[in-house]
């Protein structure tokens, strides 16, 4: 068995795992949700579907640091630019592709399972090194971007991260403080009961403050801190019946981790943002948040209280900011959330289809890579007049054939351009046809095969692949045998 077929044997593996994963962590959390609490979820605070959201932003920010720390800088940097290119890309074909099937997804899907999908990302990358470990070369589809256009890019790309996702930071500090300042808890007793009886009914022991504020039109949970998280309401009289609304929409809301989604999805926006269907994507992804708790909610209410729950989400529509959930987005969202409480037809969990578009997504990394760095074979092996040690030349028609002009050798690899992979792989496929292996004298190893140069640096880890402009000129090569 060869090692490439190994290594497509162990993708699958994987694949099936984390759709495995999902979608039993799909099912337990909706069990928990339904009171179906089984001895994995009794000692849980929450219902997180396998993982926090949160993990994506905090994965990959850690894993190049490490990367650095074990492999060196050059190491380090190179692994970046490659987590970066597959996440954006993926986030990018990923968020627009599923922004394009939502209405279909949404009629014939649960609101919840329409939520979970766009997490999908968190679950691929929140071990960054399995994808590339498990990653075959080369790949079918290459990119070219000229050296100084790619760094140029990613300046600009990481300068608009950095300005949208550190204002959006700013922003929720600065929105959270005024919130605290100017709130003050709630203390009507109708209210309190409420609130302690809906906490109880849902099982929430995760600590929340529960107060009143001026600030905001609509109720609206905010706190990344597991101790710091409160339950905001505007400044108006609420029934014991509307109260009760709202507990169970922002407490589904808190044991979902939802503002950790939401701030996720910035994350998420703040890596597309030159994309504008990221940007409508994530918009898209926040309302499925708000119509998954809806949709709990109303689980078990007659027509009657179907109204009034719409009512409320009229009288209360506002705008959330920074990483907060709220009960009534604004009006852009309204007409669809309407629609959804007077309709009352099921369905379908979705666990197969969280299932198999995990597993298309595992199998469907490292389709497309970045080529950079055009420039002659014998530049990018650092070789000159005498630095070529030995070459061979290897087919399966043929014996071993020993390199003996190395001087003509050395000529021809400077007229070959070739274009370096930003990617590197540790298994590669068996040539086909012709092969030439060589040493130079600062012992760098490469093999030119099936349109490919393939690199090993002494001083660096894993292998360097790069691309053969044109085609090979085997016979010529032949002729320095």
């Amino acid at each position: 068995m060869s090692d490439m077929l190994i290594l497509y044997i162990y993708r699958i593996v994987w694949a099936a795992f984390l759709g495995g994963i999902l979608a039993w962590g799909f099912r337990r959390s909706w069990n928990a949700e339904h009171g179906k609490t089984s001895s994995w979820m009794e000692d849980r605070e929450d219902t997180v579907v396998w993982m926090d959201p949160i993990v994506l932003p905090v994965m990959l920010t850690l894993f190049p640091l490490l990367y650095m720390c074990v492999y060196g800088i050059s190491d380090g940097l190179d692994y970046c630019l490659c987590l970066l290119v597959d996440v954006l890309v993926f986030v990018s074909l990923y968020f627009s592709g599923l922004l394009l099937l939502l209405p279909f997804l949404r009629r014939r899907y649960t609101a919840r399972t329409c939520a979970v999908l766009w997490l999908v990302p968190v679950f691929l990358f929140y071990q960054p090194h399995m994808v590339y470990l498990l990653m075959p070369g080369p790949p079918p589809a290459v990119l070219y971007v000229p050296g100084t256009v790619l760094r140029v890019l990613i300046a600009l790309w990481g300068a608009g991260f950095l300005v949208l996702f550190g204002m959006k930071i700013v922003s929720h500090i600065w929105f959270s403080w005024s919130l605290r300042r100017n709130s003050h808890p709630v203390e009507e007793p109708v209210i309190l009961e409420s609130w302690e009886k809906m906490r109880s009914e849902l099982d929430v022991h995760i600590p929340v403050d529960l107060r009143y504020s001026s600030l905001i039109g609509t109720p609206l949970t905010i706190g990344m801190r597991k101790k710091k998280k409160a339950t905001y309401l505007p400044e108006r009289s609420y029934t014991a019946e509307e109260a009760e609304m709202v507990f169970s929409h922002e407490l589904h809301h808190v044991q979902r981790r939802d503002t950790h989604t939401r701030c996720f999805l910035e994350f998420c926006k703040a890596l597309g943002w030159f994309h504008p269907l990221v940007w409508a994507a994530v918009r898209k992804a926040q309302d499925d948040l708000e119509l998954s708790c809806d949709e709990i909610v109303l689980e078990k209410y007659d027509a009657d209280r179907r109204k009034k729950y719409a009512e409320l989400l009229l009288v209360t529509a506002g705008e959330s900011r920074g990483f907060t959930t709220c009960l009534s987005s604004s009006a852009r969202t309204l007409r669809y959330r309407m629609r959804a409480i007077v309709t009352t037809g099921r369905r379908k969990l979705g666990v197969g289809l969280l299932f198999s578009v995990m597993v298309l997504s595992v199998l469907a990394m490292g389709k497309v890579s970045i080529a950079t760095d055009r420039a002659p074979a014998a530049e990018v092996l650092g070789i000159c007049e005498d630095s070529l040690s030995r070459a061979w030349l290897m087919s399966d028609e043929m014996e071993d054939g020993k390199v003996r002009d190395i001087e003509g050798l050395t000529e021809y690899l400077s007229r070959l351009q070739v274009e370096r992979l930003i990617h590197t792989y540790e298994i590669l496929p068996e040539p086909v046809g012709y092969e030439m292996s060589g040493i130079t004298a600062a012992s760098t190893v490469f093999r030119i095969y099936d349109g490919y140069l393939e690199i090993s640096y002494p001083e660096k880890r894993g292998t360097v692949l790069c691309t053969i402009r044109g085609s090979v000129d085997w016979e010529k090569i032949r002729t320095f045998v």
